[in-house]
């Protein structure tokens, strides 16, 4: 697997047992480093963009211990 594999919002929520809208909002708010999250602002566009990793995605599930 590669490090930098990416997995769908919709994936990670059914993953995670949450809607996609709580994955969002524990992105934003630091509360989840499932990745990163891209502003409005940063991306020029009018909508935030989310980026979840597989790596990280499966430590905080417990399923992978990065060093």
């Amino acid at each position: 697997m590669q490090k930098s594999e990416r997995v769908s919002l919709d994936l990670a929520a059914k993953e995670l047992g949450v809607s996609m809208q709580s994955v969002r909002e524990h992105m934003k708010r630091g509360i989840w480093n499932l990745g990163s999250v891209v502003t409005p602002k940063e991306s020029g566009k009018s909508f935030y963009g989310y980026y979840i990793y597989r790596r990280k995605l499966d430590k905080f599930l417990g399923k992978e211990d990065i060093t």
